[in-house]
């Protein structure tokens, strides 16, 4: 699951794929702007087939959050 987030996140914002951990803040680690979040919210949406609003994407801070955010939904 990482491996996709990652991919998704250089989809959005220039940055090295080894950088990026589960404890990697979205806007202050890895340079994410709101404009990048809302892209990332729909690859993410289409990559895992779940629906996040942008209200719960918003307050998700942490690559972590995102997986722990998909794990609930596939259940």
């Amino acid at each position: 699951m990482l491996e996709k987030i990652r991919e998704a996140i250089c989809n959005c914002v220039d940055v090295d794929p080894e950088e990026i951990t589960a404890d990697s803040r979205l806007m202050s680690d890895l340079g994410l702007c709101s404009l990048d979040l809302a892209m990332l919210s729909l690859e993410i949406e289409n990559e895992f087939g779940v629906s996040i609003s942008p209200k719960t994407f918003a307050a998700t801070k942490t690559v972590g959050g995102i997986m722990e955010y998909i794990s609930k939904e596939k259940k």
